[in-house]
């Protein structure tokens, strides 16, 4: 069984719209679709936004459902002057930036007996890329895709200064509230995980409004790529 995460309704929507579902049950205050997607027994929860909200989903897949793996998916701020709106992000690695034990002499980001750039499982990020790639034209509309570092925290990066920090700090590409939650959850509990983000803004003072004017059309593209992706599953 899989497990697929995204934060929002207009993320998860359109997963519903074409999953059977067979039950669903409701954990601590969330919503699991158990059902088949693509030939694929997957369980799909709307788990909120931020990294407790992801963490808490992501430890109930494992607890519960038993999943094999999990992808969270959904939209990012990019980082980088490359990544343009509508251009995919697959992660290789996650990492929390708003993890601060400077103090005690770690390195930001770093979260003790774990890790600081927890990995993603190289088989999914293969499988993610080579399904972007078979893609029709239609689908991709000239987007590109890039495998880079994605950054977490609870908060949504809309100030530039901060944007050049955390592609300094962590060589990241891309910015959201949830994926390296569910990564350190599934690091320790030695599940495979990874993160699918397209890009839906520039991380500048104009980036709520970008965010919210692509949700949709991000979320059509998202689904696309992680429901072939199931197929190979």
């Amino acid at each position: 069984m899989i497990g697929l995460i995204s934060a929002m309704e207009e993320e998860v929507s359109r997963f519903k719209e074409h999953l059977r579902i067979a039950k669903t049950v409701r954990y601590a205050m969330i919503d699991f679709h158990v059902g088949i997607l693509n030939g694929q027994k997957v369980v799909l929860v709307k788990s909120g936004i931020g990294k407790v909200n992801a963490a808490v989903a992501a430890q109930i897949l494992v607890d519960r459902f038993s999943v094999k793996s999990v992808i969270v998916s959904g939209l990012a701020g990019s980082l980088v002057p490359t990544l343009r709106r509508g251009d995919v992000v697959v992660s290789n690695f996650v990492v929390q930036y708003d993890v601060d034990l400077t103090s005690f002499g770690r390195r930001t980001g770093e979260i003790p007996n774990i890790a600081r750039l927890l990995e993603a499982d190289s088989s999914l990020v293969h499988i993610a890329a080579e399904v972007f790639e078979q893609l029709d034209e239609q689908e991709v509309k000239n987007r590109n895709l890039i495998v880079g570092t994605i950054a977490t925290g609870d908060a949504f990066v809309s100030n530039p200064q901060k944007v050049r920090w955390l592609q300094r700090e962590f060589g990241a590409v891309a910015a959201e509230m949830e994926g390296g939650a569910v990564g350190q959850v599934c690091s320790m509990n030695d599940v495979p995980f990874i993160a699918i983000r397209v890009i839906s803004d520039s991380g500048g003072g104009a980036a709520a409004d970008e965010f919210l004017q692509f949700l949709s059309e991000a979320s059509v593209l998202t689904f696309s790529i992680v429901s072939k992706m199931l197929a190979r599953m």
